[in-house]
């Protein structure tokens, strides 16, 4: 008996800095989806110190994120990248796609200089946020306008360099 063997072909994922266009798809479908267009674009979008990344599959972005440099709140003593708009294509979650994207997020935090990395983190991530060493931080709140309840986390640049 002939078995036929199909091998499994898996595309690499890419990360590359990208115009603020590329990201906002994603980011609508992922996280707005059922609101317009417009709610994903914010003024820090367009400032010149926010790094928009996103992961390609090929030609496809299955991954997006938007950094800046923010002091986060409870440790204002430091200095800090704050992240924002991270989405992972519904496909891809579980794949390493959101501990790529943040890598590389944390080298550019790195190059510039900014010791921690924060964010509004999903409750419903919070899981990843965990296996990657993030802390949470204060008491959670409910975004009034997606409905969603979130948590303040925070890691050190370098841990998730080392990690």
């Amino acid at each position: 008996m002939n078995q036929v063997f199909t091998p499994q072909v898996v595309t690499p994922i890419v990360v590359r800095e990208v115009p603020v266009a590329a990201v906002r798809p994603l980011r609508h479908r992922v996280l707005r989806s059922g609101f317009p267009e417009q709610a994903v674009h914010t003024d820090r979008d367009d400032d010149p110190g926010t790094v928009h990344l996103a992961a390609f599959a090929g030609d496809e972005v299955i991954g997006v994120i938007t950094m800046f440099p923010e002091a986060f709140p409870e440790e204002p003593g430091q200095t800090a990248a704050r992240f924002r708009w991270m989405a992972i294509d519904a496909e891809r979650r579980r794949s390493g796609t959101g501990t790529t994207l943040l890598r590389h997020a944390a080298a550019f935090a790195r190059d510039a200089g900014l010791d921690l990395m924060w964010a509004h983190g999903r409750d419903t991530a919070q899981g990843f946020y965990d296996r990657l060493g993030f802390r949470v931080v204060g008491d959670g709140y409910l975004d009034e306008i997606t409905g969603v309840s979130h948590h303040s986390v925070v890691i050190e640049t370098a841990a998730l360099l080392d990690g």
